[in-house]
C-alpha cells in the first residue's frame, strides 16, 4: 500500500529518534474480557431501586433501561419511561411504594425505544402531562417507527437475543435483557416540550437543565440538577466501552461530538452521576476520573482511526490496529461487553468518508452469486471447498468456515453439509464470545439457520392511542418504502385519500415503480377512497386485519374496491433478503 510521503518521512524521523532512546519497559496487559466476565458483570443489573440522592431514586434491572424519578414537592418527574408496557408498570409499581405524588413530567434522555416505550404508563394514560425532550427526538422517533421499523427489529432481536433460551442468555451488556416479545405494547407520548441547545425550568419545585449532548444519538440530552449536584448522563455513559456504532445499525455517531458532551458533564463538577444504564455512582472525584477516562477512550479510537485514515490504510486494515492503551483498557468502564474499539473504527471510516474504501476492486465487485461461484470454481469445485470447511472446523477456525460457508451457501443454499459446519462455527464463536451483541447475532443466526425460528419484521405492537398522536403524511411515507418495484413496474395510477376525522387530504400516485404523495385532493385521480384516519393507521400498524380493514372501514367513492385491494396489494411486505 502506498503511503503518503510526509507521512513516511515523519515517521521515518520518529522511528530513528526512538531507536535512540532507551527501551521502555512493555506495560502490563489489560484484563481480557471472556465469558465470565461477562456473566460477573450481571451484577450491575440487580433488580433494585437505589436512592442515589435525596428526592433521586433510579430503578435499576427491571428493562434494559433505567428510569429515574424525581421527587419534588407535590409530584414527581419521571426521567425515562422503560422499553413497554410490562416494564414500565413494573418500575411504577416499585416508585408507588416511595410516593404516591402525580407525575407532573416525563423528560425522555433521547428517541431510543427502551427510554419511551412505557410513557403513558407514567401517565395514567393523560396526554396532558408536559413531555421534555431535545428537538430532534421527534424525527428521530418517526424514521425508526416508519422507515425502518422491520430492519432495526429483525436486527435489534439478533443483536439482544430476547428469543435465546434461559442458558443461552447472560445478559445484554447494558441491562440483563430486552423485553422485546410478541405481544410487547408500547405506548409513546410524543414530546411536547421541545429544545434545541438549554432549557431551564422548575416542575414540582424542582429546578432542573436539559442540555443538548450529542453522543449516543443526537437528540441526547443530559439532566443536571443544580441545588444537589446530581447529573443524569442519558446514554452518553454507561459501564462499558460506549456503542460508537451498534451493529443493528444506527445513523453516524460522531465520536468528537461525544467526547465534547462528556467535557460539558465534567465542567459542573458532579457529585452524583444517575446514568440510564447500569448503577449510580457517588463522589466528584471518583465522577471526574470516570467522565475523564471515558471521554479519553472515545477520542483515543477517533483520533487513532483518523490518523490511519490519513496513512492510507482501508476499514480491514485499521479495525485490527484499534487497541485502547493499557490504562484505558484496564478501566472497569470501558471493557467491550457493548461496544469494540474495532467495530467504532470500521465506523468512523464510513462516517467521514463513506463505503467505498479507496480499492478500485471494490468500485463495482462482483455480486456475490457470481464471486462465490469463481471463489469454488478457483477452489477445485465444491466438494473441495468443503474440504477445506472441514478441515478448518477440525482445527477449531471457526471464522474462517463462515467465510468459506458464505460462498458454499450462496451457490447451494439447502447444501446440508456446509450449513451444518456453518451452524457450529456460529456456535462456537457465540460461546466464546465476551461482547453480548456479537455473541447474540452469532448464536441467533445459528439457529435461524437450523429453522428453529424465523424472525418478524414487526414485535412491538402500539396502542391506539399512541396512533392517534402519529402524523398521517408519515403513514404515507412507511407505504412509499414498501412499494414493490417489480409488481408496479408497469403500473401508473392515482389514490385520493379523504379522511372523515381529519381536514387532511392526500392524493398517492403509482408512476412505473415510483411514488408521490400529493397533500390535497386531485380532482383527476383515479380512485377516491374515505376512510377515517384512525382506522387507516391501525390497519397499516396490523391492528387491524387489512383484509377486514378493507371491507368494513373504506368507502370508495370512485372507482370499486377491487381496483383498490389491488392498489394496496403494491405495498404488501416482502421476505427479508438470503
Amino acid at each position: 500500500m502506498i503511503r503518503p510521503i510526509a507521512a513516511l518521512a515523519v515517521a521515518g524521523l520518529l522511528a530513528l529518534l526512538s531507536a535512540c532512546k532507551e527501551k521502555a519497559a512493555a506495560p502490563a496487559a489489560p484484563p481480557a474480557a471472556s465469558p465470565e466476565a461477562l456473566s460477573a458483570h450481571s451484577a450491575e443489573f440487580r433488580k433494585e431501586v437505589i436512592q442515589a440522592a435525596e428526592g433521586v431514586y433510579v430503578a435499576v434491572g427491571y428493562g434494559i433501561a433505567n428510569s429515574i424519578m424525581l421527587v419534588g414537592d407535590d409530584g414527581i418527574i419521571i426521567v425515562d419511561t422503560m422499553e413497554d408496557e410490562a416494564t414500565a408498570k413494573a418500575v411504577l409499581a416499585e416508585f408507588r411504594k416511595i410516593t404516591d405524588k402525580p407525575v407532573k413530567a416525563l423528560v425522555y434522555t433521547h428517541s431510543h425505544p427502551d427510554h419511551i416505550g412505557g410513557a403513558r404508563v407514567f401517565t395514567g394514560g393523560s396526554d396532558a402531562v408536559p413531555v421534555y425532550a431535545q428537538r430532534e427526538v421527534i424525527r428521530n422517533m418517526d424514521r425508526t417507527t416508519f422507515e425502518l421499523q422491520e430492519a432495526i427489529t429483525r436486527r435489534s432481536l439478533r443483536m439482544y437475543g430476547p428469543m435465546l433460551p434461559p442458558e443461552e442468555m447472560v445478559n445484554v451488556g447494558l441491562g440483563p435483557g430486552l423485553e422485546m416479545h410478541e405481544g410487547s405494547v408500547v405506548d409513546i407520548l410524543r414530546p411536547n416540550k421541545l429544545f434545541d441547545d438549554r432549557l431551564a425550568d422548575r416542575v414540582a419545585g424542582i429546578d432542573f437543565e436539559l442540555i443538548h449532548a450529542p453522543g449516543e444519538t443526537t437528540d441526547q440530552l443530559f439532566v443536571w440538577l443544580p441545588k444537589q449536584r446530581v447529573l443524569l448522563p442519558g446514554d452518553n455513559l454507561y459501564k462499558t466501552f460506549p456503542n460508537l456504532y451498534t451493529i443493528r445499525g444506527t445513523t453516524y455517531r460522531e465520536p468528537r461530538l461525544w467526547a465534547d458532551s462528556l467535557d460539558k458533564m465534567r465542567a459542573l463538577k458532579p457529585a452524583v452521576l444517575v446514568p440510564s444504564h447500569t448503577r449510580p455512582l457517588q463522589g466528584e472525584q471518583q465522577i471526574d476520573e470516570i467522565l475523564t477516562t471515558y471521554r479519553d477512550g472515545i477520542r483515543y479510537v477517533n483520533d487513532q482511526a483518523l490518523r490511519l485514515i490519513n496513512l492510507g490504510y482501508t476499514p480491514d486494515e485499521i479495525a485490527p490496529r484499534i487497541k485502547l492503551p493499557p490504562h484505558l483498557a484496564a478501566s472497569p468502564f470501558l471493557q467491550e461487553f457493548y461496544g469494540k474499539p474495532g467495530w467504532s473504527a470500521r465506523s468512523i471510516f464510513s462516517g467521514n468518508l463513506g463505503w467505498f474504501d479507496g480499492n478500485p476492486t471494490n468500485l463495482q465487485p462482483l455480486p456475490p452469486e457470481e464471486q462465490a461461484q469463481k471463489m469454488i470454481a478457483l477452489a477445485g469445485g465444491a466438494e473441495a471447498m468443503l474440504k477445506q470447511a472441514k478441515d478448518a472446523d477440525a482445527k477449531g477456525e471457526s471464522q474462517w468456515v463462515l467465510q468459506l460457508t458464505d460462498y458454499l451457501l450462496r451457490a447451494q443454499p439447502g447444501a446440508p453439509e456446509a450449513k451444518q459446519l456453518r451452524i457450529k462455527a456460529l456456535r462456537a464463536l457465540g460461546e466464546r464470545e465476551a461482547n453480548p451483541n456479537a455473541r447474540h447475532w452469532y448464536l441467533v443466526t445459528a439457529r435461524e439457520l437450523a429453522g428453529e425460528f424465523k424472525l418478524p419484521g414487526r414485535i412491538m405492537k402500539p396502542t391506539p392511542e399512541m396512533l392517534a398522536q402519529l402524523p398521517l403524511h408519515r403513514f404515507f411515507d412507511a407505504l412509499a418504502i414498501n412499494l414493490d418495484p417489480e409488481a408496479s413496474a408497469e403500473v401508473t395510477t392515482s389514490v385520493a385519500f379523504e379522511f372523515t376525522d381529519s381536514p387532511e387530504r392526500y392524493t398517492y400516485i403509482v408512476r412505473r415503480g415510483a411514488s408521490e404523495v400529493v397533500p390535497e385532493l386531485r380532482g383527476d385521480a383515479d380512485l377516491v377512497v374515505r376512510v377515517s384516519g384512525q382506522a387507516f393507521k391501525e390497519m397499516l400498524a396490523r391492528l387491524r386485519n387489512p383484509a377486514v380493514s378493507l371491507v368494513r372501514d373504506f368507502e370508495v367513492t370512485k372507482g370499486g374496491k377491487l381496483e383498490f385491494a389491488k392498489f394496496m396489494k403494491l405495498f404488501e411486505p416482502v421476505e427479508e433478503g438470503h
